[in-house]
């Protein structure tokens, strides 16, 4: 049994199957990366997993180190040990950075300080949260209260998705600082440009709304050398 499982998972939203009959096994220790094409339904998984509104499983189960959370809200999911770094964070006015790391490490018994100091925005602590940010800016605050939360899994959308190379840089630097406190990690990407700077202990890659292949760090290389349909092989997972 992984530390997070996902059991032949079919999921609405907008009425329409965006993640279809698919499996999904994180083990104790592994940065697993989901790599696929926009649109594949990598973020929907994701959000399915976290139990983000509007996402209706109507078949399979959701599993962290054994536990049934299919059905449950987000709330709990989050307060069992799932945290989700979205790749669009919300943009919240009258809510300052430094409040929020501040109230999160309140409960897990962090440093504001060294989280902002691990992602570099120390300068952006006393802003409303997202408000006027880049967009590596705001992927580095989005991790930053991931990191602060210390999830047993952290799922991260995106990292490396619209930023720029010194960006990408300082969030692989938060990667590695989540892979010391989180348990496992998630890492969903279509570029998979954050290879780069953090190696995969395992990749999946997810096409037509379901996994359909997992293998080795290598096949992050045969992505660039092939492309992601050159590497269909069958639904084995």
């Amino acid at each position: 049994m992984g530390l997070l499982e996902v059991r032949d998972l079919t999921v609405e939203a907008g009425g329409k199957v965006v993640v279809d009959n698919t499996s999904l096994v994180i083990e104790e220790g592994e940065v697993l990366y989901l790599l696929g094409p926009n649109g594949t339904g990598k973020t929907s998984l994701i959000r399915s997993i976290v139990g983000y509104p509007g996402y209706n499983i109507v078949r399979g189960k959701v599993l962290l180190e054994g536990e049934d959370l299919t059905g449950r809200p987000m709330e709990y999911r989050v307060s069992r040990g799932l945290g989700l770094a979205h790749q669009l964070p919300p943009k919240l006015s009258g809510l300052r950075v430094r409040a929020l790391l501040d109230a999160i490490c309140s409960r897990t018994k962090c440093s504001t300080d060294e989280i902002a100091s691990a992602l570099q925005i120390q300068y952006l602590l006393d802003r409303d949260f997202g408000r006027g940010f880049s967009g590596g800016e705001l992927k580095r605050v989005e991790l930053a209260t991931l990191l602060a939360m210390r999830p047993k899994v952290g799922l991260i959308d995106e990292p490396d998705s619209g930023v720029d190379v010194d960006s990408v840089k300082v969030i692989a630097d938060g990667i590695r600082a989540l892979m010391g406190v989180s348990r496992s990690v998630l890492i969903v990407t279509h570029s998979a440009l954050i290879s780069k700077y953090i190696r995969p202990t395992r990749v999946c890659l997810m096409l037509n709304r379901r996994v359909q292949y997992c293998g080795g760090p290598e096949l992050v290389e045969e992505v660039f050398e092939h492309g992601f349909k050159g590497l269909v092989r069958g639904d084995q997972v």
